[in-house]
């Protein structure tokens, strides 16, 4: 047990083996003398039940976590970084080509331009890693003098989103994935474990040959929050998955990769609250709760649950004493999606709207 390798209980055994006759009173030599090493003992013995812990998946973490999955061929993903649209204009307003290699900096981050796409719009590589370069979008300003340069504009869609380094948790359920399901060869599990490696990859649902015909396979995928993926990153996997065994599909597997239909769903909430609450104060956390719920929607889950809605709101704020009418698309019901390859619903937040009614 573990209470047995604590000071206590050390410093008692240490004191039981020393004869009666001698003095063990607290502040006695004897005492003394042994309190420091029982002391010693249980911080020994602490850190082996922590290392003991560092050994083992479910209870590892950071490099420990890194070398216990690092035995079974998986590693820790990376952070990325992500890939966006440039558009340049020039003094007169008209679209005008900037040379490869050209910076531009905002909230400090700084985009290198890596490829044209047309007359003013480029690929550009934020330089620093991680989801913060998904997030701004608008003007954005040179780093070096470029003759003519009116203005330029960071769009507002990714072409290819980046991602944080990957959590503990994240890790940990990856590779439960990969050990527990075995990939192999071209399986559901393979598939979902390749594409998923993808970067900008951040969900994937798999149709087998089961729903598209002999030799077929279907992917659809999100981007890294789930969300629909752009055709730049639809182009880039379906490119990677090959034809004829010359990519990540085997041979005999032909790979058709789509993405998610985004279904918006309206919401609106009516609540009670407890006299002397501010409607005011509420209201914004609550169109806030509903809006996580919807984005926290997993990317494969097959219904947006109504009764989990009203817990949401209900307990979204202390001041919410009851919930009136909510509803979801117009109706107090589950929506149930589809997930078929041709028309994959994921959900996103719609008009969020919240009222007050009378207690």
């Amino acid at each position: 047990m573990a209470e047995n390798y604590e000071y206590d209980a050390i410093l008692a055994r240490m004191l039981s083996s020393v004869p009666d006759g001698v003095d063990k009173r607290e502040g006695s030599v004897i005492y003394n003398t042994l309190s420091p090493c029982a002391y010693e003992l249980a911080a020994a013995y602490y850190m082996l039940g922590y290392m003991i812990n560092l050994l083992f998946a479910d209870t590892a973490e950071a490099e420990w976590l890194d070398r216990v999955v690092n035995d079974f061929g998986i590693s820790r993903e990376a952070a990325t970084y992500a890939v966006r649209q440039i558009n340049t204009l020039d003094s007169s307003g008209a679209a005008m080509d900037v040379p490869i290699g050209s910076r531009f900096a905002v909230n400090d981050l700084t985009f290198a331009v890596t490829e044209r796409i047309a007359a003013g719009q480029f690929k550009a590589t934020c330089e620093q890693s991680g989801a913060q370069g998904n997030a701004y979008s608008g003007t954005v300003l040179p780093t070096d003098n470029i003759n003519n340069l009116g203005s330029a504009e960071l769009v507002a869609v990714a072409l290819i989103p980046a991602r944080d380094e990957e959590t503990d948790d994240s890790l940990r359920e990856r590779f439960y994935a990969a050990v527990r399901h075995s990939p192999y060869g071209g399986n559901i599990a393979d598939y979902e474990e390749k594409t998923l490696a993808i970067d900008g990859v951040g969900a994937v649902k798999v149709f087998s040959a089961v729903d598209q015909g002999p030799g077929n396979v279907g992917l659809i995928i999100g981007d890294e929050q789930g969300n629909q993926a752009t055709q730049t990153l639809i182009d880039e996997v379906q490119a990677l998955m090959g034809c004829c065994g010359n990519g990540i599909a085997p041979i005999g597997h032909t790979v058709t990769v789509g993405t998610s239909t985004n279904l918006p769903v309206n919401m609106s909430a009516e609540i009670k609250l407890r006299s002397g609450t501010s409607f005011t104060t509420v209201q914004p956390v609550v169109t806030q709760t509903i809006a996580d719920y919807i984005e926290n929607i997993g990317f494969t889950n097959e219904t947006v649950f109504y009764a989990k809605l009203v817990a949401a709101i209900l307990n979204s704020h202390d001041a919410i004493m009851d919930v009136g009418t909510v509803t979801m698309n117009g109706a107090s019901a589950n929506i149930a999606l589809n997930k078929t390859y041709d028309n994959y619903q994921v959900p996103t937040v719609g008009t969020v709207t919240v009222t007050e009614v009378a207690s």
